[in-house]
Parts: structure tokens; sequence; C-alpha cells
């Protein structure tokens, strides 16, 4: 179910980029010195499209990794919890193989 809505959603959107960036194809001078200091200015020709998309992954880039570490916190209570739970496996573990013991056999006086 997840990848078929994985699919449902990238399908379409990779249609809408590739059809964004055969539209926009056409070439923009990117300038790298916006004071004009260096001589000869820093000034490349490309397709529109590539800014627009180096843009979009930084800002995906930079989202996920502040959403990565927000989550920590839970990672780490999440890792804790784990190691309880464990540990409360195993002490229960124990008791039934404890309580699944045979009987001990009578004390006899010795008189």
């Amino acid at each position: 179910m997840k990848a078929l809505m994985r699919a449902v959603i990238l399908v379409p959107l990779g249609i809408i980029l590739i059809g964004f960036a055969l539209a926009n194809h056409d070439p923009v001078t990117l300038r790298l010195d916006p004071l004009g200091v260096i001589d000869p200015p820093l000034t490349y020709q490309i397709p529109l499209f590539l800014p627009i998309f180096i843009a979009i992954m930084i800002g995906i880039l930079i989202g996920g990794t502040a959403t990565w570490f927000s989550a920590g916190r839970h990672r780490r209570a999440a890792r804790v919890h784990l190691r309880d739970l464990e540990r409360q496996r195993r002490e229960n573990d124990e008791l039934k193989r404890e309580r699944e013991l045979p009987p001990l056999p009578p004390a006899t006086l010795i008189g």
C-alpha cells in the first residue's frame, strides 16, 4: 500500500517537474558576485530550471536535517523504552522458568 501511494504521488510529480524543466530551458545569467567586486564577474549561463531545482533540493536537505535533529529526543526515548522492555521480558522469562521447576522434595528430619 505504501509503495502504491508513493507511486501515485511521485509519478505525477515527476511528470510535472519534467514538463517544468522542458518549458524553462532558456538560458539565464547566474551572477555569483552581487557586489561586482571581482573583475571579471563570476557569471554563468545556465537553464532557468537548474537554480530552481537546486534551491528546492537545498530546502529539502535543510528541512530534513532540522526534522532529524528535532526528532532526536524521541529516538532516544524509544531506545530507553526498548531497553526497559527487553529487561522486563528477560525477567518475565526467568520467573516463568522458576515457576516451571519441579517442586523440591520434602525435607526429612534426621533425628
